[in-house]
C-alpha cells in the first residue's frame, strides 16, 4: 500500500515532450533490431519503426516506467500509463501530422 507521500507524482502530471520522444526514440530502435510490435502493423499505414513506437505509446500497450529525479537526489518511478492521459492530446496530433492516425 502506498502511502499519501509516494502517490504523489514527481514534475508535471504528464509525459513532457522530451519523456516522449526518450520513450519512441528507445522502442523505435527496440523494433529497427527486431523487436515483436505490440500493435497490429498491417493496420499502420507506416512500417516506420519511430510511426509503429509512437503508436504503441498512443495505445498505452508500452510496459515503460519513467524516472524522474527530485532536486535533493531521491527519484520516483513512476508507469507511464498513470502519465498518458495528459499527453495523450499531444501524441495524437503527432500522429495526425504524419498522417498515421
Amino acid at each position: 500500500m502506498m502511502n499519501s507521500r509516494e502517490e504523489t507524482i514527481i514534475g508535471p502530471p504528464k509525459l513532457t515532450r522530451y519523456e516522449i520522444a526518450r520513450i519512441v526514440g528507445a522502442r523505435a530502435l527496440q523494433l529497427a533490431l527486431g523487436a515483436p510490435p505490440l500493435v497490429d502493423v498491417n493496420k499502420s499505414p507506416s512500417k516506420d519503426p519511430v510511426a509503429i513506437a509512437l503508436l504503441e505509446l498512443y495505445e498505452g500497450v508500452l510496459p515503460i516506467t519513467i524516472r524522474r529525479m527530485r532536486p535533493d537526489g531521491k527519484s520516483q518511478l513512476i508507469p507511464v500509463r498513470k502519465l498518458l492521459p495528459g499527453a495523450r492530446e499531444y501524441i495524437r496530433r503527432t500522429l495526425e501530422s504524419w498522417k498515421l492516425h
